[in-house]
């Protein structure tokens, strides 16, 4: 069970699903729903963000808005055919929180040691663009580089989460690649000013292509990850050489701020880092969640 949010040829938002290979307009399928179960207070379903923000995002909901509407009629009208042209996930985060160096071999390779708390940053929610969208080299800044992370997105308000209850908080895992202009910030590291402008330029940000339901996952420490680039393997590793796992991240940086619904989590890359360039092409691909593409421009 993977969603995802697209746009209709007429450039109309939908929100899709894909079960057993399949992609079908879960916006129109809610609607079956709502008419079935006599709904008539929550409007329709147009991205995965109102899912979120409505706590209807959950494996157990999404299931019975399928298996109830498929009792009464087939589903076979409410199938995706043309090419789907996918928006991010999540369209509007409050808050894109990244985690620096969250893995041993990553830490190394850029010359540190692991780090004894959490690091975290921002990325700005301007630099997000969706699976297939166009990574931009800024003219000027030197070497860019790919970064593939699991990223979660946070379910419902939380402060002060405790580490044994920070799966409560959240929705479900996408994939994020943490585009980095590299000599920009060595730069800004060695001058002590933030990260922020070396992560946040616009396209540095791909998200996607699908947003999964965290229970459809069943251990989220132990998923493989690979980035290629052009068909070459530069990063290989698994969620389990975490240092510090997602709900201990959780935890962490809800001691400093109120976590909302559809904030983005970034969880660290880990080794193989390596330069952009353009002509490239990207993919990431996390286990259980699926593949993010990026043309490099």
């Amino acid at each position: 069970m993977k969603l995802f949010s697209y746009w209709t040829d007429n450039r109309e938002p939908r929100i899709g699903i894909e079960v057993d290979g399949i992609n079908y307009n879960f916006t129109q399928l809610f609607e079956f729903y709502k008419d079935i179960k006599g709904i008539y207070t929550v409007g329709q379903m147009f991205f995965l963000q109102m899912m979120v923000e409505l706590d209807f995002f959950n494996k157990d909901d999404i299931t019975e808005v399928i298996q109830t509407v498929k009792e009464l009629r087939r589903l076979d009208d409410l199938r995706i055919l043309s090419p789907i042209q996918f928006d991010v996930p999540i369209s509007r985060p409050q808050k894109i929180l990244c985690a620096g160096r969250n893995y041993l071999l990553h830490a190394r390779e850029s010359g540190n040691e692991a780090p004894t708390e959490p690091i975290f940053f921002a990325k700005m929610s301007s630099s997000m663009i969706p699976h297939q969208g166009r990574i931009l080299l800024p003219d000027g800044v030197g070497r860019v580089d790919h970064e593939v992370e699991l990223a979660v997105v946070i379910s419902r308000q939380g402060h002060h989460i405790p580490e044994d209850r920070a799966d409560e908080y959240i929705a479900g895992y996408t994939i994020l690649n943490d585009v980095t202009a590299r000599e920009l910030q060595k730069k800004d590291m060695e001058t002590k000013k933030p990260w922020l402008r070396s992560k946040s330029f616009d396209t540095f940000c791909p998200v996607g292509p699908y947003l999964v339901p965290s229970t459809v996952i069943p251990d989220v420490q132990n998923l493989e990850m690979i980035l290629t680039v052009n068909g070459e393997i530069r990063q290989r590793s698994n969620t389990s050489q975490m240092i510090f796992p997602v709900r201990q991240l959780i935890s962490y940086y809800s001691k400093f701020m109120t976590l909302e619904p559809g904030d983005i989590i970034a969880t660290g890359t880990p080794e193989g880092i390596s330069a952009l360039h353009k002509g490239d092409i990207v993919r990431c691909q996390i286990e259980g969640i699926g593949t993010l593409e990026n043309y490099v421009d």
